[in-house]
């Protein structure tokens, strides 16, 4: 089996950079690279996360390269509804990624983000925090 494939779990949650970046600060990565089949992180999350000037010592920088199978791009259909979200005030990139691929693949999302959380609540997408997911 090639590093970073594996079966994605029965019931995945979609990330945004703030809810993985406070469970770095937790130092509770463990639970991310235990969990790694229940994650889903869009593509502009992970670039967000690995932008050039990452640090490859950083934890959220090895896990993306580490196991490549938890990112994911757009469908077809993903890509109008990212662009309609994007636009709205106060959403950026990776924030309107994650709505979207939620809200499409009827998955919960996970966001300490206030923006995205009340723009999750408005399309009625089940969210945690990355303390609910912790738990």
């Amino acid at each position: 089996m090639k590093r970073g494939k594996f079966q994605p779990g029965l019931f995945q949650f979609v990330f945004d950079s703030s809810s993985l970046i406070n469970i770095k600060n937790l130092s509770r990565m463990n639970i991310l690279r235990a969990r790694k089949s229940d994650i889903l992180v869009p593509q502009k999350v992970a670039e967000e996360l690995t932008y050039p000037r990452a640090s490859q010592n950083d934890p959220l920088n090895r896990f993306v390269l580490h196991y490549p199978g938890v990112v994911t791009q757009f469908q077809s259909n993903e890509e109008i509804k990212y662009l309609e979200i994007r636009s709205q005030f106060g959403i950026h990139d990776g924030e309107a990624a994650a709505i979207t691929i939620a809200l499409k693949r009827q998955l919960p999302l996970v966001t300490d983000d206030q923006m995205a959380l009340k723009k999750a609540k408005n399309h009625n997408i089940s969210v945690l925090d990355s303390e609910g997911f912790l738990r």
